[in-house]
């Protein structure tokens, strides 16, 4: 798959900023921090979540199947030519 390495750069990208999101929320927290890890942790599951969601739309997504098509289509043409 074409998009797999810009996808892994996403996501690192994506849990790179929850880390330091993160650590900027434990400091400035107005509650305690045993109630500010568990939400922390609970949205940073969300966001792995989402974050995994929109990978596998992304691949099921009609995108490449219409990708497939047009390069099949220029496959036929460039045969035609070149015979």
């Amino acid at each position: 798959m074409e998009h797999k390495d810009g996808t892994i750069y996403f996501i690192a990208g994506l849990l790179m900023g929850g880390l330091i999101g993160a650590g900027v929320g434990l400091m400035v927290a107005p509650e305690s921090g045993e109630k500010t890890i568990a939400k922390l942790k609970k949205e940073g599951e969300k966001v792995v979540k989402k974050s995994l969601d929109a990978v596998d739309d992304f691949q099921k997504s009609d995108v490449m199947p219409k990708v497939k098509k047009i390069a099949k289509q220029l496959q036929t043409k460039v045969e035609k030519v070149t015979k």
